[in-house]
């Protein structure tokens, strides 16, 4: 009986041993200098829109042998104006180009949203994003950026963050 025990018992270890573990999840950061972005539809300025949040969790991928993060960027959206209509898109990136092992680099992704009147602002979740980290790589850093123009990026350092 003793020996039964021991063995099931080594069983059970070796079955628990073989099954992979997320590590660690990644570090998400939301870079300030492209965090927020005011769109112009013409001279007037359309709707400014600003990442102020994200919620994420992480899986392992077997097939990869990779932990996977599921980010979903929080968006706070302003419509200013009714120049360019009620519907608000937001292109940015899940960046991982700030790290040794790149993997995905600047991997893009866009966001589609109705804003109904001019003056509302609303706070909304964006698509889930997957993107795979190294297991050897504690530390690991996604960044969260909306893609900017050059005259956005500009613009946005005379306005400071103070957005």
């Amino acid at each position: 009986m003793f020996k039964k025990y021991i063995l099931a018992t080594f069983l059970l270890i070796a079955s628990c041993s073989n099954r992979p573990e997320i590590l660690y999840c990644p570090n998400v950061v939301i870079t300030p200098e492209y965090s927020h972005v005011t769109r112009f539809y013409g001279d007037q300025p359309h709707y400014r829109a600003e990442i102020v949040g994200f919620e994420g969790y992480c899986r392992y991928n077997p097939k990869t042998n990779l932990t996977v993060a599921m980010v979903s960027p929080i968006f706070e959206i302003a419509r200013l104006s009714d120049a360019g209509g009620k519907k608000v898109s937001i292109n940015y990136y899940a960046n991982t180009s700030y790290n040794p092992e790149q993997l995905m680099g600047r991997q893009p992704h866009s966001f589609s949203t109705i804003v109904d009147n001019k003056n509302e602002k609303i706070v909304v979740t964006g698509d889930e994003i997957s993107v795979p980290i190294p297991n050897e790589q504690p530390g690991y850093q996604i960044n969260l950026e909306i893609a900017l123009s050059r005259s956005q990026f500009m613009y946005n350092q005379q306005q400071g963050l103070a957005f």
